[in-house]
């Protein structure tokens, strides 16, 4: 009978979110009223930069699933490779043991840093795991996420933290900064939360979301469906460009429903523990003024 109420609890709060995403708050509204004639609101001389990082092995440690996490930023590479407006020599893929945390702090703040303007539109994806502050060391963050050279999964100084990740995208001329996170957590990383920035993230704001990956799928639940909207599905203007803010409207809901499939009966076993593990419930940050464009995609013939 405890399980029965257990599991009514469960689908309760699943429906309550379900129902609660397919309303549109008042910012929303007019931001869409506003942007409605304007996909692509950048002028210019535009480059496109990104860095991808995707890391499911540690160096020291080997207690955490064994998602294939790294597969989600090889396959964000070849749909970005494979679009209209993006170079291959302007984006910079690291995964595993190339994800060291000296390795993505120098991906930013030394190959970003020394390429981009404030013209131009940047791109961050992480794909990977992340655990949220500890309440005796929130002064250094809200989340902190691993890199592959960690010793444990502890809050320590080999760790990212939201806000270190910040002060790194700060030495950013950028103004057009889109940030993608497959990894738990993720909703809670406000830190990073500034105008000229987007923020997708597949975890939710306020509970523990498990982010994992789909055996059907084939990638991170979150990032299957960020990629079947980057392909050009999530363009409901049919203008051939695919915004961020589209992409998130596209792959939210179906988010939600596989990942409470995927997770259900939101019990496994993380670092050597069983622990409660919901399912994903999807967050956007938006602080960039007009509609953000990541990609231009080539229809099929």
């Amino acid at each position: 009978m405890k399980l029965y109420y257990y599991y009514l609890k469960v689908l309760t709060i699943f429906i309550f979110i379900l129902l609660s995403s397919t309303s549109i708050n008042a910012r929303t509204i007019l931001k869409e009223e506003t942007e409605l004639q304007c996909s692509n609101t950048i002028n210019g001389d535009v480059e496109y930069y990104a860095v991808l990082i995707g890391i499911s092995e540690f160096e020291d440690i080997d207690t955490l699933p064994e998602d294939k996490l790294d597969d989600d930023a090889i396959i964000m590479h070849e749909t970005l490779i494979n679009s209209k407006n993006w170079k291959e020599e302007n984006i910079l893929l690291l995964t595993n043991e190339e994800g060291t945390k000296e390795a993505i702090r120098n991906s930013i703040i030394e190959w970003l840093d020394s390429r981009e303007d404030e013209n131009d539109v940047v791109l961050y994806y992480f794909s990977g795991h992340s655990i949220k502050m500890p309440l005796k060391n929130k002064k250094f963050g809200n989340t902190y996420s691993f890199p592959y050279d960690i010793s444990d999964t502890n809050f320590s100084e080999d760790k990212i933290t939201d806000k270190e990740l910040d002060s790194w995208i700060d030495e950013l001329e950028s103004d057009n900064i889109c940030l993608i996170f497959d990894s738990c957590y993720s909703g809670k990383m406000r830190h990073l939360v500034q105008k000229g920035r987007i923020i997708l993230a597949a975890g939710g704001k306020h509970f523990f979301c498990g982010v994992d990956e789909s055996d059907a799928l084939g990638y991170g639940i979150f990032t299957f469906f960020v990629m079947q909207g980057l392909k050009g599905v999530a363009d409901l203007n049919k203008d051939g460009w695919i915004t961020a803010e589209e992409c998130f409207r596209y792959a939210r809901i179906p988010t939600i429903i596989s990942s409470f499939y995927v997770q259900f009966p939101f019990l496994q076993e993380w670092n050597g523990q069983t622990i409660f593990w919901t399912f994903q419930v999807p967050t956007m940050y938006d602080r960039y003024l007009g509609n953000f464009p990541i990609l231009e995609y080539k229809i099929s013939e």
